[in-house]
């Protein structure tokens, strides 16, 4: 069960500190750019006050070099808004690309139980509209904010040279709106989580939906599918509404409120015109500055969901690094060869292990002696493939003791230490897109194409492979689509033998053979030198191979020798 754990801002900022310090130089002179921006902005409106008044006064040489100065603020403007956006793609997408291998890293060390607690699809929607969020935040939030305050700043002083009774009412009025939107704070970050989670879920169900397919298709249910996906898509929808109205409210009335600034400015340039106290020039200038005030205040108001957004992403991140490690080890990995040259058995010993509070092993105990081909047997659910992962070290056990027994009378447990002795065939298999012949290969890509072919007739893929027209270079889809799933079975054994591993733990690998393929390919497994087998299986065929069977009763396994 996944947990949610609150964050300070303090430990949100500095995780994000922790996270962007790379991109921090590329950061502060997107901040220095948008300062500069800022004061272009002001510039500008005193370079069109300047140019208007030159023109008003008639002389022709004030004009022209007044018009190549404003040229001049004209172009550098252009300048430096080119580098801002150049500047934010490239800093945006470096940051991206730091916060997904982080998160994949973060994700590839935690432990497997840990993580399989959330769903794949929620794990990929962390992974890239949070990541987004975050990225877009960190490389946009701090230098508009600096160019908004630096507008502020510099075309309030500029105002307050003009008139400083008329630059106190846009003063208060600002001050005013930015208190006002605190108040929104908590409630735009709890809806930016909600938007994110509702829309995990859907991206969870189309992932399921797409990859049951056939099963859908089959059942005749897409209508419920439908119906199903349009609920979790309108509670999507609904979440989305309800931060956007707080958002629309906010800055509509912000804008409103501003926009009656604009009319007053107006209002009060046009009366000192007509009374003669303010210049054509001035006018202009009053206007746009009196713009260059307002729209900061706005844009201000604008970032703060923006704001929260990021920082909510960056906690939904944090919760998934805030998962458990999986169980260190003091050690580098044990020589395979050496450490199967010693070994004279795996051995469980009062061995238990709980899975959902649901007991599956208690207090169990086990000698296999090396070499043994075994077969694992047992009800659906009983924990069979449970026994795998614990011999692959990704599940920890309760108490007890699971792992490899030594001729100098040493015990060694399983951990990530011990895992590279074993080959591991899950139910599923685990196949993906490319030709046959990466797929085989995936575990050892610097394998021969002697050893790849070795491999593939010992899993007696061969027997399909040399009639496609590809051979070994045929494309096959995701998941092994073009294939059947017992030809996907056996490219998935060709693999693991391929790897190389003494152990192989084989997980109803050949459910889909027709009797005597599981025969041939059971008998090739077994004539193998010096290897150890463990296959989990119901079907009759690796009974009479085997000369060990393992069945799961009450909780311990008892073993049947042959």
């Amino acid at each position: 069960m996944n947990t949610k754990r609150t964050y300070t801002d303090k430990e949100v900022f500095s995780w994000l500190y922790q996270n962007a310090k790379g991109q921090i130089l590329a950061c502060v002179l997107l901040v220095f750019a948008n300062i500069g921006l800022a004061c272009m902005g002001v510039a500008f409106a005193l370079a069109s006050k300047s140019v208007i008044d030159g023109a008003t006064a008639g002389g022709l040489t004030v004009l022209v070099w007044r018009s190549a100065v404003f040229f001049g603020i004209i172009a550098l403007q252009a300048l430096l808004q080119a580098y801002c956006r150049h500047a934010q793609a490239t800093i945006q997408g470096r940051l991206e690309m730091g916060f997904k291998c982080r998160f994949l890293s973060a994700v590839l060390k935690k432990d497997y139980q840990a993580v399989m607690a959330y769903h794949s699809g929620d794990l990929l929607n962390r992974l890239t509209s949070d990541v987004q969020a975050i990225a877009n935040g960190v490389t946009s939030l701090l230098p508009t904010f600096s160019g908004l305050i630096t507008k502020i700043v510099s075309a309030f002083w500029v105002l307050c040279m003009l008139d400083w009774r008329f630059s106190m009412i846009f003063a208060l009025a600002g001050a005013a709106m930015f208190v006002v939107t605190r108040f929104f704070r908590k409630r735009l970050k709890a809806l930016h989580k909600r938007v994110q989670e509702t829309d995990g879920r859907v991206r969870s169900f189309l992932q399921e939906l797409l990859s049951s397919f056939l099963v859908i298709r089959t059942f005749q249910v897409e209508g419920a599918m439908e119906d199903k996906g349009r609920r979790l898509q309108q509670a999507n929808y609904d979440e989305k509404i309800r931060k956007n109205t707080i958002s629309v409210v906010a800055n509509t009335g912000i804008s409103f409120i501003f926009n009656l600034g604009y009319l007053y400015a107006l209002v009060w340039s046009c009366h000192g015109l007509i009374a003669g106290t303010v210049s054509f020039g001035t006018l202009t200038a009053v206007l746009q500055l009196v713009n260059q005030v307002q729209s900061p205040f706005v844009g201000l108001s604008g970032m703060l969901p923006q704001y929260y957004g990021a920082l909510a992403s960056a906690e939904r991140m944090m919760d998934i690094e805030a998962l458990p490690d999986e169980p260190a080890v003091d050690n580098a990995p044990y020589d395979v060869e050496a450490l199967y040259a010693h070994l004279l058995g795996i051995e469980l010993r009062g061995l238990s292990f709980h899975y959902d509070r649901e007991p599956v092993l208690e207090r169990a105990d086990l000698y296999l002696e090396k070499g043994s081909f075994a077969v694992i047997s047992g009800l659906s659910g009983i924990g069979k493939s449970t026994l795998l992962k614990l011999l692959l070290g990704v599940f920890t056990p309760d108490s007890g003791h699971i792992g490899l027994r030594m001729d100098d009378g040493f015990r060694i447990a399983a951990d990530r230490q011990t895992r590279g002795i074993f080959a591991y065939v899950p139910q599923g298999n685990f196949l993906l897109s490319g030709t046959i012949r990466e797929n085989i290969a995936f575990i050892r890509p610097e394998a021969t194409e002697e050893e790849i072919i070795q491999a593939a007739e010992l899993s007696c893929a061969m027997d399909f492979i040399e009639g496609l027209p590809m051979g070994m270079d045929t494309i096959i889809g995701e998941k092994g689509l073009g294939l059947s799933e017992g030809q996907v079975q056996r490219l998935a054994i060709a693999r693991a033998l391929l790897g190389g591993a003494p152990i192989l733990l084989l997980d109803e690998v050949t459910s889909a053979l027709d009797a005597q393929t599981e025969k041939q390919v059971l008998e090739n497994i077994k004539c193998l030198r010096n290897r150890t087998c463990l296959i989990v299986t119901h079907k009759a065929a690796a009974l009479a191979v085997c000369d060990v069977v393992l069945r799961f009763v009450d909780g311990k396994i008892i073993m049947e020798k042959r």
